[in-house]
């Protein structure tokens, strides 16, 4: 009987994991291999939705789900964020799970210790937040995250990279004629930057215009969505928010001459593999990104303004200084490779080339075959190691890594 895999994250709505689910997904039925996607949206699991505040564990609900829907073929586990601290008795399922000797995929895309001091507040309410155990591997999407877990005595066998799969989209060249389009397809959360891109749309040339991708669905942060959104529609600035409300995602990347990323942090980038081969990517340059065969041209270290790097500041800052940019009182520089160019002049000449770069050799490493070959390979070793106690990480020595 082929083993299945089961994918677990908190819910399927819009964003990088939920895709990387989807390929996943669309990968493995390829292949004929048996795939399970629990999530809210599956009746008696709505528990795996953000909740701070769940107390237990949910353990045997997933397996309740999975015995229900799988019956008793062999599975592993592969759970997406599960650490995050966004719900801290998904987190203590973990180590119950461990302890009953399934084997598990634990996916970290994002880290709660990585600037995110409330999810870490509520990750370090659990007993056993890190579980650790040979049939259990810790994979991630960066070398940066991956260190920071064997720094913190993380067996290397049990640490992976486990790069997010790209589906080969058709080729779709940008419009050749007319002013430019600069899409943001992302939703606007504060690690978006969303005061970066206000600035871009502020220096582009007269006709430009910049798209946003969606709303954040998460209430508290939509007081700040919404006011950077006030903020460009009174001092009339070229945007348009939420744009995915009303078209396909696709429709709006096919419209657009450039794609842009003002992000000060991720966990791989998902717009440099999705735009590759189709529309050049402009924006910040996240310095620990595994980027390697990925065209970085388009990409700064820093925007220079009274000294300080612009991405760096709070909203308050950010407005203050925009606004005495657009009234010409201040300059902005582009920090690239050592270099300082205006930041107008830097745009212009970004925006008058439209032509895509070839990132085919940075594809080939997050090609369907490849993602297969690592995800089934992973799951036959999980499958075949013996079943020990479990042990556990310590989360302030993984904080360390990331001041």
């Amino acid at each position: 009987m082929t083993p299945a895999i089961v994918s677990v994250h908190h819910h399927l709505r819009p964003g990088g994991v939920s895709t990387v689910i989807a390929h996943t997904g669309q990968i493995l039925g390829d292949a004929g291999v048996p795939h399970l996607v629990l999530s809210r949206e599956t009746p008696g699991l709505e528990s795996l939705d953000y909740d701070e505040h769940r107390s237990g564990d949910l353990a045997p609900a997933l397996l309740r789900s999975a015995e229900k829907r799988l019956g008793d073929a062999p599975r592993v586990w592969h759970f997406h964020n599960p650490c995050l601290g966004r719900n801290p008795a998904l987190t203590r399922s973990l180590a119950v799970l461990a302890g009953a000797g399934e084997a598990m995929i634990l996916q970290h895309h994002d880290l709660a210790e990585d600037a995110r001091p409330r999810n870490l507040e509520v990750l370090r309410s659990v007993p056993v937040p890190y579980p650790v155990s040979p049939r259990l591997a810790h994979a991630f999407l960066n070398h940066r995250d991956l260190d920071a877990f064997t720094g913190a005595g993380l067996a290397e066998d049990q640490a992976v990279l486990l790069p997010n799969p790209i589906v080969p989209r058709p080729p779709s060249p940008p419009p050749p004629d007319g002013a430019p389009v600069v899409l943001m397809p992302m939703r606007g959360i504060p690690r978006k930057n969303l005061g970066e891109f206000l600035l871009l749309a502020a220096a582009a040339p007269t006709g430009a215009r910049f798209l946003q991708g969606s709303a954040p669905e998460q209430e508290n942060w939509r007081p700040a969505y919404d006011a950077w959104r006030r903020f460009a529609e009174s001092h009339s600035l070229p945007v348009v928010f939420d744009v995915f409300r009303d078209r396909r995602p696709e429709a709006c990347i096919d419209r657009a001459t450039h794609v842009v990323t003002t992000s000060t942090r991720e966990g791989f980038g998902m717009i440099h593999a999705e735009a590759a081969g189709r529309r050049r990517v402009i924006g910040r340059r996240i310095p620990y990104l595994d980027l390697e065969g990925f065209p970085t041209d388009g990409l700064y270290d820093a925007l220079v303004i009274d000294g300080r790097d612009f991405g760096h500041l709070d909203d308050e800052a950010q407005r203050a200084r925009l606004l005495a940019f657009a009234r010409g009182e201040i300059d902005v520089a582009v920090e690239q490779r050592g270099r300082k160019t205006p930041l107008r002049a830097w745009l212009r000449g970004q925006l008058d080339d439209r032509q895509p770069w070839d990132a085919s050799v940075a594809l080939a490493g997050h090609s369907p075959e490849s993602h297969l070959r690592r995800l089934l390979d992973l799951r036959d070793r999980l499958l075949a190691a013996p079943q020990r106690p479990i042990g556990q990480l310590d989360p302030e020595l993984i904080a360390r890594a990331f001041p």
